[in-house]
């Protein structure tokens, strides 16, 4: 099983996505399903405090036997677990109380959301997966997401979804997002007199420079040539660049977010 899901944008720039791993996996169920069996014991000890539960529960089994009552528990106690993971997962974007604890979150296979329809249908066979949950818990889950190319259980194969770990990049402090220095860039001198840019090509150079680190090396380097290529044009600048390419991009920047007062 591979450690990333690699996407790539229309503008032919990887994504890339950590694929969570069985262990992490396994750890979120084992939570969540500890929640939803003191969430069924809470709803299950408050009803037995009603009289007219206790007389209901009492009639059932006189009408129906011990096994109709025991089984009409367990689906009870079903409809809790299934309606637990299809809300959590729908208002909390693919993600539980134990996924949340653990960084995990469910997507589609292309990258956007899981949506309400994709849900269901991931939790729809959690009981297959979970089979046989007395035993030795989710046993079908782990040996399917084990042999799956995006660690994914039954229910995601179908509901074309996989579960990611979510990486926490830092916020970029007030001093990252400051416009430029007083002091010009040590690059500048390459630049020609008049900076012809206008504010569209700053606003794609700006956003190349703020996320570059969270690209892999080779789309990084061929981005960077594709908004060199882009700019130097209107600037008038040599087809190769005369010194570093992303150097010479944050020559650009640096020196119109200075002249223009321009942040973003």
């Amino acid at each position: 099983m591979p450690y990333e899901f690699v996407l790539q944008s229309p503008e032919k720039v990887e994504i890339r996505y950590e694929i969570a791993g069985i262990g992490s996996r396994a750890l979120a169920a084992v939570l969540d399903d500890l929640l939803v069996l003191l969430i069924v014991t809470l709803v299950a000890g408050g009803l037995a405090w009603l009289e007219e539960t206790t007389q209901l529960i009492s009639r059932l089994y006189e009408l129906t036997g011990e096994n109709w009552v025991i089984a009409g528990f367990l689906f009870f106690a079903y409809l809790i677990w299934f309606v637990y993971y299809i809300a959590f997962e729908i208002f909390w974007n693919g993600q539980t109380p134990a996924k949340r604890a653990f960084g995990l979150r469910v997507m589609m296979l292309d990258g956007s959301p899981v949506t309400p329809t994709a849900v269901f249908m991931r939790e729809l066979v959690r009981l297959v997966d979970a089979f046989p949950l007395c035993i030795v818990g989710y046993n079908v889950a782990g040996l399917l997401a084990f042999f799956s190319p995006y660690g994914q259980r039954l229910g995601d194969r179908l509901a074309g979804t996989f579960v990611i770990k979510e990486r926490h990049v830092p916020l970029p402090t007030l001093e990252r997002l400051a416009p430029a220095d007083a002091a010009p860039h040590p690059l500048e001198f390459h630049l020609p007199q008049l900076l012809t840019l206008s504010p569209n090509e700053y606003r794609a150079l700006r956003a190349f420079l703020d996320r570059r680190e969270q690209l892999s090396p080779d789309a990084r380097e061929q981005l960077a040539w594709e908004l060199y290529q882009r700019v130097r044009e209107s600037l008038g600048m040599p087809e190769h660049p005369p010194a570093s390419t992303e150097g010479i991009l944050e020559a650009i920047a640096t020196r119109y977010a200075r002249e223009h007062g321009r942040l973003e």
